[in-house]
């Protein structure tokens, strides 16, 4: 979809008009500022300038401080245009959204919603980059401000909300002794009271509180946040989707006109609140990073730890229990994933070099000395060395407390995720394809599997399916695929499989040389070479960009991937175990 032309005036010009309209406010100011610090706090070095190249001059070089913009020029005579893009309407009591129903605006009009809108304005960012000529074409500037509004507006319930009563604006209630209605009491009311009654009316110490939340209560969640099917930069129907369900259980719930809505409705709507902006923030910076290298999916890791914690001796499974935080509850595969989750943290960015190896096209093997340096040359700086790293940090372990050099929990958090990232083939991958994050193929979906086998439907007749890249196959897709059509999506089930193969079954022989290992130091060597040389053998092959992925792909890689799972689990349990059990043998240098 394309805005009208008088979208594009510039953003120079608009600003002007700051101070002239009032507007009907989003979120708030409060609401919006939030979702937008947060997201700056998780984009990449690159993604961050470019937000900085981009904002205007009267930004001050801070997304937050003009997030609000699209609120504030909407009733401008130029701008009325953009009002329908803040919301969208769904049919009354339905509690659910369908993008080719719902969004339309009151004269019909298709796409002219607020999901239709952050579709359009990402397709603009992203064109910027692949076609020199839409710096022209459109103004990027705007797009960023009305995208990075428009994620905070879509988390709001009460835009995803009736088209009856107009998202609660025609419901008028009383918030404690203020008349105002429904749908403001949720875009500002709410997080008033929150600042005054526990912020000391801050909204930064507010946004701290939340974010310290990303660590530990939704700890297990926020990789899912960031996440969109199909490899789409930024997928607005499950969030509004999310939206309307939450407007139906907590919005509209004991909110009928007339009604007061006091300390119950507040205490039990603000959790609700304070999630959707940090859901906002973390999804926004995910739509403005680039594409990168995201390791097994949330059940590799969590399956890869929870193997190799099955596997620990008594002196390492105390150790582990006692480095982990009180809120992992002694469970390592609870924050297996944390690694991930904090990439994008400006304390964390120095990480994000370590999740993987480039190696050079087509050579199909790793050195050690030649392949593991950052995108500036910097030695060491590859997933290789920072297991080497985080695995020397840790044998100070036994010195006591009193060794301050280290954070020996995140060390052992780092290690862990590390130690499966490195059996994910495509880990070590080419350089030129950044291991196969540029290629994209298709994936035929699920439930035609069952007829293509049995040649219900002709190859001619099969329906394409959506946009993939290679990396996202075996991140996530085939075991998320093996999980649904083999286990019931119950991870449990495929975990046991797995253990069962390596206990005692198909695998039992193998697992002695899984765990032989002369030197911690130099053995992830090995594992990284055995994963380029499973990339070359069955990552690649067979695959060509734009072309499709079926069965024969999946079928025969899903072994090999739960495979790698389990030399991951196995592993780790065997370094640990050599860390923290009594024996010195074999043990890399502490440095």
């Amino acid at each position: 979809m394309r805005m009208s032309g008088c979208g594009l005036l510039w953003i120079g010009r608009a600003l002007v008009l700051l101070q002239l309209f009032d507007g009907v406010l989003g979120w708030g100011k409060e609401g919006h500022y939030a979702i937008c610090k947060m997201a700056e706090g998780y984009l990449t070095e690159d993604a961050l300038a470019a937000v900085k190249e981009l904002l205007p001059d009267s930004a001050e070089g801070d997304l937050a401080n003009v997030c609000s913009w699209p609120d504030e020029i909407r009733h401008n005579f130029h701008w009325r245009w953009t009002s329908p893009l803040h919301y969208v309407d769904t049919p009354d009591f339905k509690c659910n959204y369908e993008y080719c129903r719902d969004c339309h605006d009151s004269g019909g009009h298709k796409d002219r919603c607020v999901t239709g809108a952050i579709n359009n304005y990402t397709m603009q960012l992203k064109s910027f980059y692949q076609d020199s000529v839409s710096e022209a074409k459109y103004n990027l500037t705007e797009a960023l401000l009305f995208l990075s509004h428009f994620i905070g507006d879509v988390h709001q319930p009460l835009h995803v909300g009736f088209t009856g009563d107009e998202g609660g604006n025609t419901i008028t209630v009383r918030w404690f002794r203020r008349k105002t209605n429904l749908h403001h009491v949720w875009d500002n009311m709410i997080i008033e009271s929150a600042l005054k009654t526990f912020y000391g009316s801050d909204i930064a110490v507010m946004i701290k509180a939340i974010q310290r939340n990303f660590t530990d209560g939704w700890s297990n969640d926020t990789s899912s946040w960031e996440y969109c099917k199909y490899n789409k930069t930024v997928c607005p129907d499950p969030y509004a989707s999310e939206s309307i369900s939450l407007a139906c259980k907590f919005a509209y719930r004991n909110a009928t006109p007339g009604t007061t809505l006091g300390d119950d409705y507040f205490l039990s709507r603000l959790p609700i609140v304070e999630k959707r902006l940090a859901q906002g923030g973390i999804r926004l910076a995910a739509t403005l990073n680039p594409p990168g290298t995201r390791a097994w999916s949330k059940e590799g890791h969590i399956m890869t730890c929870r193997i190799a914690q099955s596997l620990l001796e008594s002196e390492a499974a105390h150790a582990v229990e006692n480095l982990l935080p009180d809120y992992a509850n002694g469970d390592l595969s609870a924050l297996c994933v944390w690694p991930d989750q904090v990439r994008h943290w400006y304390r964390y960015r120095w990480t994000s070099s370590l999740h993987f190896i480039d190696t050079p096209d087509e050579a199909c093997t790793f050195e050690f000395s030649r392949d593991c340096h950052d995108s500036h040359g910097v030695k060491d700086m590859c997933i290789v060395g920072a297991i080497q790293n985080f695995t020397s940090q840790l044998l100070h372990y036994r010195e006591g407390t009193s060794d301050r050099r280290h954070n020996m929990t995140e060390a052992l958090l780092f290690l862990s995720h590390f130690l499966g990232d490195v059996h994910q083939p495509m880990h070590v991958g080419f350089t030129s394809d950044e291991g196969g994050n540029t290629i994209e193929l298709l994936l035929y979906c699920t439930i035609h599997r069952l007829a293509s086998k049995l040649n219900e439907i002709s190859p001619e007749s099969r329906p394409k399916g959506n946009n993939l890249i290679v990396t996202e196959v075996w991140d996530r897709e085939i075991i998320l695929t093996a999980l649904k059509d083999y286990y019931d999506k119950d991870m449990e089930l495929l975990l046991n499989d797995i253990a069962a193969n390596f206990t005692d079954g198909i695998w039992y022989d193998d697992v002695s040389s899984w765990k032989d290992c002369n030197n911690l130091h130099t053995c992830p060597n090995k594992y990284a070479t055995e994963s380029i040389n499973i990339a070359c053998k069955w990552g690649y092959k067979g695959v060509k960009a734009g072309e499709t992925l079926a069965d024969d792909y999946f079928n025969s890689r899903m072994p090999i991937v739960m495979k790698r799972i389990a030399q991951g689990g196995v592993r780790l349990a065997m370094i640990l175990n050599r860390i923290f059990g009594d024996s010195d043998e074999g043990l890399a240098t502490a440095t």
